[in-house]
């Protein structure tokens, strides 16, 4: 049996996805100014900022206060 890799694979199989800025001027702001726009946050916002702090600037602060405001978002839809 033989298994061939497209032409490429060497270098890295699978796609690359590039995540925009939750919102414009996002990379602008610092760590609390960020924080504070997340107050409030739908849940589409708070993964936005998830997914794009986890891939580009992995700001701990902001990791933390994101999963904080989705458990927040989480809970007052548990109690509807």
């Amino acid at each position: 049996m033989r298994e061939d890799a497209e032409s490429g694979a060497e270098h890295g199989a699978g796609a690359q996805v590039t995540v925009a800025e939750p919102w414009e001027g996002y990379d602008d702001l610092d760590a609390p100014d960020v924080i504070g726009r997340l107050e409030g946050a739908s849940s589409a916002e708070l993964a936005a900022v998830e997914l794009y702090e986890g891939g580009k600037r992995r700001r701990q602060t902001v990791l933390s206060a994101v999963e904080r405001e989705l458990r927040r978002v989480s809970d007052r839809g548990s109690t509807n």
